[in-house]
């Protein structure tokens, strides 16, 4: 376990060398241009952290809020594709500057303003609607308050088809809600039924989820029992049976997360809830796949990696010492375009990063030097490609060299793409290749 202020500090240091003079972040580094929704969610974790204790240095948060109360009050690009995403994202920045104490009524005005021009509909039942409902109950304006988050919690446990644009999914717009709804009106927090709660659970069990929706959820998950009537938690009880038939009560520990082991040749879990309230359970085996999947899978994506000599010709051995080329091939199936794709390809055993040239530029290189080698091969080569759909050098957004893997970002089209790196052979032996991945 981490030293208490560890985490924080580590998480610390990654926002100072991504914040740029004017205090927004860039999404791997600094830069002119801070990553807009990044920006104002690395406030809202300070903030959050700071609350629960944790040590935020005072000037990076000043000079990050200073940032958040400009672009909250900065013009909307007129880009009809930003939909609501511009306006969603300055009432997420008009929030969080209310909760510093700032008096923030002319901006909220302003972006109610933007917000009938530009979506009278729609914004009324969306999150932006939850963020300035909180806004005017931070301000005591209850009857706004009422009236705006009305729109909002209506839609709370309601089934819909999954929708993802950008930063904003359905699990994150939901639990972005139920963290709002129990933080500010927790009357209105305990009175939504139990299916709203199913209805944020329900696609975690489908795998419907990334880092981000997860982190929304865990602040409502935090929020919401914090403010509605949690007593009778001791009358949960939970036992197992095992392959003998016989049964032993689990010890429970923690107070609304309870927790217990159980032994893996367990043939049963019986779970007792007589505390009235609505309860949650998941079960987690941890550990190892005994046995690798039989075959790739192709599901959304593919990805093709070989190992390449220096005349770049598929190689099974080499010697140690020996530099490698490793080649990834990937392209969308179902999609036009995936974003945010993380590609993760662990090395053989017994090799190690090599330094590397531009990581963009690799697959441009080895074309070029290709064709200086046997320019009629090349051309011949060129041709065929065009006819068949030419291959493009993968250009990603980030790329994290790591001791045993290299972790790649960026978006995939379905056009078939190349990323080149090099690695060493460090170790004399036979090792097993492990699989690629993309998600």
């Amino acid at each position: 376990a981490a030293k208490p202020g560890e985490a924080t500090a580590a998480l610390i240091s990654v926002l100072r060398s991504r914040q740029n003079a004017e205090g927004g972040f860039g999404l791997w580094g600094a830069s002119v241009t801070s990553d807009e929704f990044v920006s104002v969610y690395a406030v809202h974790w300070m903030l959050e952290a700071r609350e629960q204790g944790e040590a935020i240095p005072a000037d990076l948060l000043q000079k990050s809020s200073a940032w958040l109360l400009q672009y909250a009050a900065s013009p909307v690009p007129d880009a009809p594709s930003s939909g609501l995403w511009d306006l969603r994202n300055r009432a997420y920045a008009a929030y969080l500057l209310t909760r510093q104490g700032m008096v923030t009524t002319p901006l909220v005005a302003t972006l109610r303003e933007r917000l009938e021009a530009r979506s009278p509909r729609e914004w009324k039942n969306d999150v932006a609607a939850a963020y300035l409902a909180a806004v005017y109950q931070l301000l005591k304006q209850d009857r706004e308050a009422a009236a705006l988050i009305e729109g909002p919690v209506a839609l709370l446990g309601r089934s819909k088809a999954r929708q993802i644009s950008r930063y904003y999914d359905d699990s994150a717009r939901d639990a972005q809600l139920l963290y709002l709804v129990s933080r500010h009106f927790p009357q209105r927090a305990r009175t939504l039924p139990p299916q709203v709660l199913q209805s944020l659970a329900a696609p975690l069990n489908r795998g419907e989820y990334n880092t981000l929706s997860a982190a929304f959820l865990v602040l409502a998950f935090d929020a919401y029992p914090a403010r509605v009537q949690n007593t009778g938690l001791g009358r949960f009880t939970a036992t197992q049976t095992a392959a003998n038939g016989r049964q032993s009560v689990l010890e429970l520990k923690g107070q609304m997360l309870l927790r217990s082991g159980f032994d893996g040749g367990s043939k049963a879990l019986h779970l007792s809830n007589a505390t009235g309230l609505t309860g949650f359970y998941a079960v987690t085996s941890a550990g190892f796949d005994r046995h690798p999947p039989g075959a790739e899978l192709r599901q959304g994506m593919e990805i093709q990696r070989d190992y390449l000599d220096a005349q770049g010709q598929p190689v099974k051995s080499v010697k140690t010492g020996d530099e490698i080329t490793v080649r990834l091939r990937l392209r969308a199936t179902d999609a036009d375009m995936i974003y945010d794709v993380a590609v993760t390809d662990l090395l053989p055993g017994g090799f190690e990063p090599a330094p590397q040239t531009s990581p963009q530029t690799a697959a441009t290189q080895a074309a070029d030097s290709a064709r200086a080698a046997a320019p009629d091969q090349a051309q011949a080569r060129d041709q065929a490609g065009a006819s068949a759909g030419a291959m493009e050098a993968w250009q990603p957004q980030f790329a994290d060299v790591r001791e045993d893997r290299v972790v790649i970002y960026g978006s995939v089209s379905k056009q078939m793409a190349e990323y080149r790196y090099r690695i060493r052979a460090t170790n004399a032996g036979t090792f097993l290749v492990p699989p690629s991945s993309a998600e």
